[in-house]
């Protein structure tokens, strides 16, 4: 399988370097270098956003789309993700059902339609990073890994913050690795969950507010929960997961953050769901006073997806035996 690298914004890449090779050194900071990935290999293949401008004051949502290269299906048991300083989250997805969103190989969607969640609420995950300015390397449990189909679509999104509560440093860029394995080493396939409580409300003043929600993802057996993070913006204290029982309710907690903008990724867990069971998170909030969310709204902050003003409860969870399907709860 030869490598596919797609470099969608080639022409600010070249345009960046440039301006780092331009003028003096009068004693200003030199600015981080762009994150790089390494050949990942026969095997495997890599993906790179190219490096984008995020202007101050601005918010950059964009979604990039590909397809799997080769012409048979294959496993994957290593994923490294690379992304400059001043990220806020990158997500990839597998594209199923289409509604306002989509692309072709190498086509980007700026914004728009990369906003509204609602077109991706069955788009299975595949991998997530919150990692700005380092390199998250996850190589899965042995014998279990993702599989592709040759041919299928896939979506990479990226969000870039460099407003009050975030700043981007430099520019944004995304690099991800895919690392092949052969078919005879592979007993399991990894299953994944993407799992969004939107019925958050967090007003100026509030301290310690809480939000619950439970998400199957034993309904074909048990599985074994191998690696999860948490994701909410800055007015968020606490992030949890539990394992859950439908007949004893919460059990082990198995993952906490305690920070915002660079969340945990717990990618060494081994964490039994019994059948029928899965996983309960809990988001834990305060604003401050003079904080406003939603000017129309008592200044509370409600879900979407604008860190500034917005909210999110999300928990990303990665486990195996996949069963019959990867879960979304919205």
């Amino acid at each position: 399988m030869e490598i596919q690298t797609v470099g969608i914004r080639c022409i600010a890449l070249l345009g960046a370097l440039t301006l780092l090779g331009c003028g003096d050194d009068s004693g200003k900071e030199t600015p981080p270098e762009d994150v790089t990935l390494p050949d990942p290999g026969p095997l495997g293949w890599q993906w790179t956003t190219g490096t984008f401008e995020v202007p101050a004051g601005e918010e950059i949502q964009d979604c990039y789309f590909y397809e799997i290269p080769g012409d048979k299906p294959f496993l994957v048991n290593q994923v490294t993700l690379a992304q400059n300083a001043g990220t806020h989250h990158m997500n990839v997805f597998r594209v199923k059902t289409i509604k306002g969103l989509d692309g072709k190989h190498g086509e980007v969607v700026k914004g728009g339609e990369c906003w509204k969640s609602v077109n991706w609420s069955d788009w299975p995950l595949v991998t997530n990073s919150q990692s700005g300015g380092a390199t998250e390397d996850w190589k899965l449990p042995d014998g279990v890994g993702l599989k592709f189909e040759p041919g299928e679509k896939i979506m990479l999104q990226t969000h870039y913050v460099n407003g009050n509560t975030q700043k981007t440093p430099t520019r944004g860029k995304v690099v991800v690795n895919f690392y092949g394995a052969e078919e005879s080493t592979i007993q399991h396939e990894m299953g994944t969950l993407f799992a969004t409580n939107q019925n958050i409300r967090i007003c100026p003043g509030d301290k310690g507010k809480t939000f619950e929600a439970t998400c199957k993802i034993g309904q074909d057996g048990p599985v074994t929960v191998a690696a999860a993070n948490g994701h909410f913006h800055s007015r968020g204290d606490k992030f949890t997961m539990n394992a859950w029982d439908p007949t004893n309710g919460k059990g082990e907690q198995f993952y906490e953050s305690l920070t915002w903008d660079e969340p945990p990724f717990a990618k060494d867990l081994s964490v039994p769901v019994v059948q029928n069971g899965g996983i309960t998170w809990t988001c834990d909030f305060s604003a401050l006073a003079n904080e406003c969310g939603d000017p129309n709204d008592e200044c509370c902050f409600t879900f979407g997806g604008k860190v500034e003003f917005q909210e999110h409860c999300n928990a990303f969870v990665y486990y195996w035996p996949k069963g019959a399907s990867d879960k979304n709860c919205f």
